[in-house]
């Protein structure tokens, strides 16, 4: 038992001198801490026009809805591959059937078609164009482009940025203390969804249609940074 006891002994010592000492390089905070939230933001007009439309075809054949629907969007996206700065994307594709109490069943092949672009001009007029062939719009919504949206961002960042350190000092100064530092700074940012356009439109009769109109309303952009700050007398 003896030999056991001395063994244990050092071991119990060296313990307790690694958690001391640990203990001993744990960082203390004695000030106070200010936790406050700052906004920048900037604003621009929309870029991007994004112009939806679907096409949609009813038959008494499922086969032949399809078949129909298929060719008018192949025409479609030769239409819009024709003209320069539009980017035009195919999207959801969807067959359905209604079958009455009394009569043949239907079928309904709908899919739908968004173009993108920079100039409205041009883009309302290929849409006006795509409905006289027989699509249908759905909306219109305006957005910024990527690189006019990260521009923005560093703008509504730095502005922010340079928030901080005054609010950080006035708010020190009113309490009576002042800023040894600033422990944590957390940076997120609230961009702003496509802004959907409301208007009327109908389908065309004849090949002159009239494109519809879409005022661009102005975007806004905000980074809020978050900030945790060290005071001290």
């Amino acid at each position: 038992m003896k030999r056991l006891f001395r063994l244990a002994t050092p071991l119990a010592v060296l313990s307790l001198a690694i958690c001391c000492q640990a203990r001993a390089t744990e960082p203390q905070t004695t000030g106070t801490e200010l936790d406050f939230t700052v906004t920048g933001e900037a604003h621009a007009a929309p870029t991007l026009l994004t112009v939806r439309l679907f096409g949609r075809v009813d038959s008494a054949s499922a086969i032949e809805a399809q078949k129909t629907l298929n060719a008018h969007m192949a025409e479609a996206m030769k239409m819009a591959s024709g003209v320069s700065g539009i980017e035009a994307q195919a999207g959801s594709y969807s067959l359905s059937d209604q079958t009455p109490e009394h009569g043949p069943t239907r079928w309904t092949a709908r899919q739908d078609l968004s173009l993108s672009g920079k100039d409205p001009v041009s883009l309302l007029d290929l849409s006006g164009k795509l409905q006289s062939h027989g699509l249908m719009m759905d909306g219109l919504d305006w957005s910024l482009d990527s690189e006019t949206r990260e521009t923005l961002l560093r703008q509504a960042r730095t502005q922010a940025l340079q928030k901080v350190r005054q609010e950080a000092d006035e708010s020190a100064r009113t309490l009576g203390l002042h800023v040894v530092r600033l422990k944590q700074v957390r940076v997120s940012s609230m961009e702003p969804g496509p802004r959907p356009v409301m208007l009327m439109a109908a389908r065309a009769a004849s090949d002159s249609f009239t494109p519809p109109q879409g005022t661009p309303q102005e975007q806004t952009l905000r980074v809020t940074v978050s900030v945790e700050a060290e005071l001290a007398p």
